[in-house]
């Protein structure tokens, strides 16, 4: 996990605390081959049905979700309160919750690993105490489209929500360009990306 670390704490700026309790869930890990992190979703008997994958090296943009994966159960955390927040990427949803660190474990929170809906009509099927939903789509054109159609279906179905559009691009530039939440390049290790392969790959440790 050294690796994920350094990526997300390092060049991403999550919060040490949120990621500690994704990971001791056993909701973030990294892969054995590549070093990528992989964010698991889980169905509700606890079966992990969805992996979305990013490259942690350097000069990486790799990302995407294991071929098998079900995308009603993306990455998503269940809260207890009646909120739920939605977002494209795990990373984004993860700097959303470290910028907004009060209370988060009440909370829901999903990330579609894309601009779909299914994890989130996935999640309000599967918990009905959940009663008001935040759109948190990325501030471009394909996320508020997305947005404006996800919130279209919500207001049809007569579901209370609110769209919450990031300053940035997205949630994670958000965290990195607020006041003392740079990425910290002082981190306690160092990472090697010497002979690193970022090419897409099965997931090896995940069986879907």
């Amino acid at each position: 996990m050294r690796r994920v670390y350094a990526y997300l704490l390092t060049r991403r700026g999550i919060d040490r605390d949120v990621l500690n309790a994704f990971v001791h869930k056993k909701m973030i890990y990294e892969s054995a081959d590549y070093h990528n992190a992989v964010f698991v979703g889980y169905d509700m008997d606890g079966v992990p049905c969805h992996a979305h994958k990013r490259g942690t090296g350097s000069t990486s943009t790799y990302k995407g979700n294991a071929d098998s994966s079900i995308p009603e159960y993306s990455f998503h955390w269940v809260g207890t309160d009646n909120e739920l927040y939605l977002f494209e990427a795990p990373i984004d949803m993860l700097s959303f919750i470290s910028i907004h660190k009060n209370n988060w474990r009440s909370h829901s929170y999903a990330a579609s690993c894309s601009v779909s809906d299914r994890v989130l009509f996935q999640m309000l099927k599967d918990n009905p105490n959940i009663q008001k939903v935040y759109l948190c789509l990325d501030n471009d054109e394909a996320g508020q489209k997305a947005n404006e159609r996800i919130s279209d279906k919500l207001f049809i179905q007569g579901i209370q929500h609110e769209i919450l559009v990031p300053h940035h691009k997205d949630w994670n530039e958000d965290r990195l360009a607020a006041d003392g939440n740079a990425p910290r390049y002082d981190a306690e290790f160092s990472v090697s990306n010497e002979n690193e392969e970022e090419g897409e790959e099965p997931c090896q440790v995940l069986q879907l």
